[in-house]
Order: C-alpha cells, then structure tokens, then sequence
C-alpha cells in the first residue's frame, strides 16, 4: 500500500512540475498584449491631436478669407485691385499678408495669400478668388482654403 501511495505522490509532483512556469508565460503574454494596446492607445491619441490642429487651422483660414471677403463688399468694387495688389504693398494687402503668418509655415516668401481679381459679370462688378495656403511641420505639402465671390455696387 505504501509503494502505490509513493507512486501518486510521485504524478502528482511531475504534473506540479510540468506546470511550473506556465504562470510566468501567462503573465509575460498578458503584458505583451496591453503593451499593444498602450502603444494603439497613444497612436490614436497623437492622430486625434494631430486632425484637431489641422482643423483648427482650416478654421482660422476659413474665417480670414471670410472676413476678408466681407470687407471688399463693404468698399467701392473700382478700387480693389488697387488696394489688394501685392506688387504695390497696399496697407489692405499687407494686412491680409499679417493676418496669414500666424498660420503655420506661412512667412514673407512662403506660402503667402493668392488672391486674384478679375472683372465680374456686370460693369460695376468683380470677381474675386482668395486662397490662403498653410503648411504644417512634417507636411509635405502646403493646405489650402480657397473661396470666391463676387463684389458689386448696390
């Protein structure tokens, strides 16, 4: 009766044994995965931050050709080649130019405004096109918003 109780025993402490590490593995496994799911975690992160700025900028784009826009209604269509001409660094051009460096990648050779006026569909009138263009560091190319209207007198 003792021999077979030795031999038991002896099963018992091979399979206890057999099943030493298997805890440790688990762990190490367990680890490896959260550690992805960290590393997903903060890619994502990084991305939201990243689409948040860029939306932030084509926001303050939007408003700039929008308050631009605006302000070329509010003056006598005749004289607004004149006072935008970026040849002639009229104060209105120059403003434009001030208000677009505080986007990113914008500086007095860079990425300045575009802005194009042409004559509109009535004697009385213009048509104007405005991009405003911004790059941020590590883009390869600038962004753009771009919007056109025309000007006329009521």
């Amino acid at each position: 009766m003792a021999a077979v109780f030795e031999r038991a025993r002896f099963r018992c402490r091979r399979a206890a044994d057999a099943q030493w590490g298997a805890f440790l593995l688990e762990a190490l496994v367990a680890l490896l995965i959260f550690s992805f799911g960290l590393m997903a975690m903060a890619g994502l992160q990084t991305r939201a931050a990243r689409h948040f700025n860029d939306a932030q900028y084509r926001a303050n784009a939007a408003e700039l050709v929008q308050a631009t826009i605006a302000s070329m209604r509010a003056s006598d269509p005749a004289t607004l080649a004149a006072r935008f001409d970026p040849s002639a660094g009229s104060a209105n051009w120059l403003a434009l130019q001030g208000q677009a460096k505080r986007l990113p990648g914008v500086n007095d050779v860079q990425n300045l405004p575009a802005i194009q006026i042409i004559d509109g569909p009535t004697t009385t009138s213009r048509q104007v096109s405005l991009s405003i263009f911004w790059q941020t560091p590590g883009d390869l190319a600038a962004h753009r918003y771009t919007a056109s209207a025309v000007i006329a007198t009521n």
